[in-house]
């Protein structure tokens, strides 16, 4: 995890840990807690600041180096070049050949020498860059834990208002009617419920007693028709026996 991923981390968990001593306490609580982590990136920023001016410094010693190393190869050739026009001259004189190998022997250390410090040049180049750009990000971050300390606090207060607004709204809500209003609205609701039961169970016997009647006038009605019936059939008999006599 990066620094400012910690960072962040670090504040959460500082409100977690914190719960309701910092959440609900004030506003002023959150500032200093910002604040805290905003001196806090603010001193790793100087830390990093004076790591990364060591980088440079080391760096400029590196090219510095590298530039002596050159003048002193430049140096060798030519000294190289004299020995060996000194040696084909005297060929007998060993003090030529001597300090000719010498100069060879040094111009190598110093090629070595060179290819090193050079590798060394790029990797302090990278890391100074590097190291700058974190420096920017640093920046920006402190930049951004200002300005979300400002909006932390503006909401918090805002919430805050919110809350006891609504607690007060609820307050007036549960308040509003009195208990006696209450207890007459129930009272009177109980009336009417009986009241209906009341309606309810006259309609019932009404009811009754119709369907009562209504029965024993369908049993009257049918004894009258099935006494007629009676009566039609005994007439229809007498009549075919009198002609059956007659014929």
């Amino acid at each position: 995890m990066s620094y400012f991923g910690k960072l962040w981390a670090m504040i959460r968990g500082f409100f977690i840990r914190a719960g309701d001593d910092v959440v609900s306490s004030s506003p002023q609580a959150i500032q200093a807690t910002y604040a805290s982590a905003i001196d806090d990136a603010k001193r790793r920023y100087k830390d990093m600041e004076k790591a990364v001016a060591m980088l440079v410094s080391q760096r400029e010693k590196t090219e510095m180096n590298l530039t002596d190393l050159d003048r002193e190869d430049a140096d060798l050739q030519k000294r190289l070049e004299g020995a060996l026009v000194s040696a084909e001259a005297e060929p007998n004189n060993e003090v030529h050949r001597e300090a000719g190998a010498r100069y060879l022997t040094r111009i190598k250390e110093i090629g070595e020498a060179q290819a090193r410090l050079t590798h060394e040049l790029e990797a302090q180049g990278k890391r100074v860059e590097e190291y700058k750009t974190k420096l920017r990000s640093f920046t920006e971050e402190i930049q951004r834990l200002k300005k979300e300390q400002g909006e932390m606090i503006a909401e918090f207060i805002s919430t805050q208002q919110v809350l006891a607004l609504e607690d007060r709204l609820r307050g007036l809500g549960e308040t509003a009617v009195d208990e006696s209003i209450v207890a007459i609205r129930e009272k009177v609701a109980n009336m009417r419920a009986q009241m209906k039961i009341a309606a309810e169970m006259r309609g019932a016997t009404t009811q009754g007693h119709d369907e009562t009647y209504e029965r024993i006038g369908a049993e009257k009605e049918a004894k009258a028709r099935f006494d007629q019936l009676l009566e039609t059939r005994a007439a229809s008999k007498a009549v075919t026996d009198k002609e059956r006599d007659l014929g």
